[in-house]
């Protein structure tokens, strides 16, 4: 076996305790349904006393974070440490005393790498999560996360509190900060064990059960914004709970909303002379039977108070109201104001997002349908849009042969004189089972048309069959069409997926990074690929295989973790119409 040595050596494991943290955090980002694009690393400060030649550590080192970029940082970890808030600090215990030194400077060191870290952040539009120090062996070792701010941008998120404490607790501004922390917080009770990261395998808990964790944690933030206390209840599992239940047949669909019953905002109906509480699940469920689309039910995340509503004039930047309503039995959803900050199915928790990007979608359009005009994509966006707030689902296919289509199909549908498309047409004949038929200027011509098409690999029994029927569709033409599928559990698809415009420089780049990697410095590269998959060219992928071929020979490092590549195909739907310079 061939050793491979590092000159920042701080452990045996630190490379596969590192690797293991990068993959779990992009997992659980993916679990969420967000990009899986994370980096992990981790830094060293030598310990006081300790006498080895480095002062500090990078893993991984020689890759995106320079030694220089820590330069000074043992000296800010003990300006830190002699003006932490602590030192003035006395406990009733004697075990807590003698363990004050180690908090304080395990937090310190925390506190100082971030800072070092900062610079990094603003110039990678990159935004660093620090987990828990602790102690291994020569060194404390702050395990860190980087997620770009493309990734927490796309998903919605609290602001900072308005007038915020810095001694209170508001919670998570969202469900990735969450997610992340709770990821850290794995990776920091990790480093407590002997030798962490040489059983790397199963260590850690996985991504689902992080998800899990990262939800309750989340669902702790309207107490803590209305009340400015902690509950020690696991409200995400209540809420699952009151989901799935029925009420003599019927489906729970209401709302609760969090707000302190003194609030001013509240416009009450009733008032229980005694609060319902949380403890009392099948309860809660009665009372959610009698609220209705303009009655919510009143709650501090303790009790339920009444029924009542909030008034016109409350200003959802107070972060003093937080609704989460019941869309459907095992659906439910959690909102500040508009925001909706995560929804759940089936006890699944995810982020919320738009359908797609929109200038995603725009330039997708453009070029499935050349022919069309700006004018004609914002029409057909804010159609789009409008189909999506619609209370049933519904599916639209954008077909450049509408018209023929429409007369093919006469026998499974509804023609119509063509007519443009608005959102009281739409709104009208959506609900009709089948689909609506538009040419890609607007223009309908048919509905309820029971669509045709083969079988293919894209379809799924994971999903309906609106969806499928969809796929079977458009996959089965030489036409161009686009279906925008929305399930009636809101679930939003377009086929066939929208791809953003990739670039040549970035694709060429990435591969010749791979193809120069060793098993040290391949994962960066190997995962903007494994990513990108639909991007490359027949030739790309022959260059893209005999780098994964040799990567797969390679002798194992002692203690590494390698991850196999799949090996690389070119997509059937990719044209030079996705590259741009």
């Amino acid at each position: 076996m061939t050793r491979i040595t590092t000159d920042l050596f701080m452990w045996p494991y630190q490379y596969s305790f590192r690797a293991s943290v990068e993959v779990l955090a992009r997992g659980v980002l993916e679990e969420l349904g967000a990009p899986g694009f994370a980096n992990a690393l981790l830094v060293g400060v030598r310990a006081p006393g300790s006498d080895n030649r480095n002062a500090v550590c990078v893993e991984p080192e020689k890759e995106r974070w320079p030694l220089d970029l820590f330069a000074g940082l043992p000296e800010s970890v003990e300006s830190t440490v002699a003006g932490h808030k602590l030192q003035n600090m006395f406990y009733g215990d004697e075990a807590s005393m003698r363990d004050k030194p180690e908090w304080i400077r395990q937090d310190s060191v925390g506190v100082a790498v971030a800072l070092a870290l900062a610079p990094f952040d603003v110039a990678n539009d990159v935004t660093s999560f620090c987990g828990g120090v602790r102690r291994v062996d020569d060194f404390y070792v702050a395990t860190v996360v980087q997620i770009p701010n493309a990734t927490l941008a796309r998903f919605p998120a609290l602001p900072p509190f308005p007038n915020s404490d810095e001694n209170q607790s508001y919670g998570y501004r969202g469900l990735i900060q969450a997610a992340m922390s709770a990821v850290l917080k794995e990776a920091t009770t990790h480093l407590t064990t002997p030798e962490p990261g040489r059983d790397s395998y199963g260590a850690m808990r996985s991504r689902k059960e992080i998800v899990q964790i990262a939800a309750n944690g989340f669902l702790a933030t309207p107490v803590l914004s209305i009340g400015h206390r902690y509950v020690e209840s696991d409200i995400f599992a209540f809420l699952n709970l009151v989901a799935s239940m029925v009420y003599e047949g019927a489906k729970g669909v209401g709302r609760l909303v969090f707000i302190d019953q003194e609030n001013p905002s509240i416009d009450f109906l009733i008032r229980f002379r005694e609060p319902v509480p949380f403890t009392e699940p099948r309860w809660i469920r009665k009372v959610l039977q009698m609220a209705a689309p303009e009655v919510d039910i009143i709650t501090d995340g303790r009790h339920a108070y009444g029924l009542g509503k909030l008034q016109g004039f409350h200003d959802e930047n107070t972060q003093d109201a937080f609704t989460v309503a019941f869309l459907d039995q095992h659906y439910w959803e959690l909102k500040c104001g508009q925001s909706i900050l995560l929804r759940c199915r089936m006890g699944i928790p995810e982020l919320f997002k738009e359908f797609t990007d929109q200038q995603t979608f725009k330039d997708s359009y453009h070029r499935m349908f050349p022919d069309s005009s700006d004018d004609d994509v914002a029409r057909i966006l804010e159609l789009v849009q409008f189909q999506i707030s619609l209370p049933h689902g519904s599916m639209v296919v954008v077909s450049d042969d509408a018209q023929r289509e429409a007369i093919r199909l006469a026998k499974q549908g509804t023609l119509i004189v063509p007519t443009p498309l608005s959102k009281v047409l739409l709104g009208r004949i959506s609900g009709i089972d089948g689909t609506v038929l538009v040419d890609p200027y607007g223009i309908c011509y048919a509905f309820g048309i029971i669509l045709d098409g083969e079988a293919n690999d894209e379809c799924t029994p994971a999903r309906g069959s609106r969806y499928n029927s969809g796929v079977r569709y458009v996959r089965s033409r030489l036409n161009k069409r686009l279906a925008i599928v929305v399930s009636e559990d809101r679930t939003v698809d377009v086929v066939p997926k929208l791809r953003p415009l990739a670039s040549r420089s970035v694709i060429e780049k990435s591969i010749s990074d791979f193809e120069s990697a060793s098993r040290k410095n391949y994962l960066r590269p190997r995962n903007w690929l494994d990513e990108h998959r639909f991007y490359f060219n027949n030739e790309q992928c022959i260059r893209l295989n005999n780098a994964v071929d040799r990567l797969d020979a390679l002798p194992y490092r002692d203690s590494s973790i390698y991850i196999s590549t799949k090996r690389f195909s070119p997509h059937p739907d990719m044209d030079d119409g996705y590259l741009v310079a």
